[in-house]
C-alpha cells in the first residue's frame, strides 16, 4: 500500500511539474510565440555498399500560419549517390494537456540520376509529442519508375520513436531514435537507428546533428544500402 501511494505521488508531482512548465515547452515543431520563421541547413555524409562515401547538403524552410497551422519545404543534393530531392509540407498541432499532437501532410519527389529513376510519395502522418519522447504513425502512397517501367507500392505505414535525456525546452538534449523514414525518404518495414542532439547557440539559433544506421531495403533505398551516415547543421529562427 505504501509502496502504491508512494507511486501515485511520484506522478502527480512529476504531472504538476510539467504542467508548471508548459509555458516555456517549445516542443519539436511547436511555434515559440514570437519567431514565425524557421531556416535550417545541415550537411550530410556516409558511406553505403552501393557508392560507398557519400556527401551533400539540405535546406529547411517552415512558415507558421498561426500557433497551430505551418507549411514549408525542404531540398537536398546528395553527391556520390546523384540522388536530389524536394518537398513541400503542411501541418496542424492539436494541444491536448502536456501533449501536441502533430497531423502532417507531405508531398516528397526523388531524383536517382545514377538510375535515371524516380520517386514520388506522398503521406499523411500523425506524431505525440511529449516533453521526453514522441511517436508517429501514418500511411505513405509510394510511385517509383525507371524509364517507361513503374510501379506503385502498396500503402505503406510510417512509424517512429524516440526519446531524449533532457525536457525539450531544455538547452541542449541527446536522444536515440527509430524509425522507418528520414527527411527525404519514407520506407516499408526497413528500421533505421541512431543517436541525435541539439544545442542553443542563442535566442534565435541551435545546432543540431545525427548519427544513423540503415539497413537495407527496397526501391526507396535504391542509392543507399547498408548505409551509416552523419548530420550537422545549424537552424535559425526570426
Amino acid at each position: 500500500m505504501i509502496k502504491t501511494r508512494t507511486i501515485i505521488l511520484s506522478l502527480a508531482l512529476a504531472a504538476l511539474a510539467t504542467t508548471a512548465s508548459a509555458q516555456v515547452f517549445t516542443g519539436e515543431h511547436k511555434y515559440d510565440g514570437e519567431h514565425k520563421n524557421e531556416l535550417s541547413g545541415y550537411f550530410m555524409g556516409g558511406n553505403n555498399v552501393v557508392v560507398q562515401g557519400y556527401g551533400g547538403l539540405a535546406a529547411s524552410y517552415k512558415y507558421h500560419l498561426t500557433d497551430r497551422w505551418t507549411v514549408g519545404g525542404d531540398a537536398q543534393a546528395q553527391l556520390g549517390k546523384q540522388l536530389y530531392s524536394v518537398d513541400a509540407k503542411g501541418g496542424y498541432r492539436l494541444p491536448f494537456k502536456f501533449l501536441d499532437f502533430y497531423f502532417d501532410a507531405t508531398l516528397l519527389y526523388n531524383r536517382y540520376e545514377r538510375w535515371k529513376a524516380n520517386e514520388k510519395i506522398a503521406n499523411l502522418s500523425v506524431t505525440v509529442e511529449s516533453p521526453y519522447l514522441y511517436l508517429r504513425v501514418g500511411e505513405s502512397y509510394i510511385r517509383w519508375s525507371i524509364r517507361d517501367f513503374g510501379y506503385t507500392e502498396p500503402l505503406t505505414l510510417t512509424f517512429g520513436f524516440g526519446a531524449q535525456m533532457r525536457p525539450r525546452w531544455n538547452s541542449w538534449n541527446v536522444g536515440i531514435f527509430f524509425r522507418n523514414y528520414d527527411d527525404f525518404y519514407f520506407e516499408n518495414w526497413n528500421i533505421n537507428w541512431g543517436l541525435n542532439f541539439y544545442g542553443r547557440i542563442n535566442s534565435t539559433m541551435n545546432f543540431f546533428g545525427e548519427f544513423n544506421i540503415r539497413p537495407a531495403g527496397s526501391m526507396s533505398q535504391l542509392a543507399s544500402k547498408y548505409e551509416t551516415s552523419g548530420k550537422l547543421g545549424i537552424k535559425y529562427v526570426w
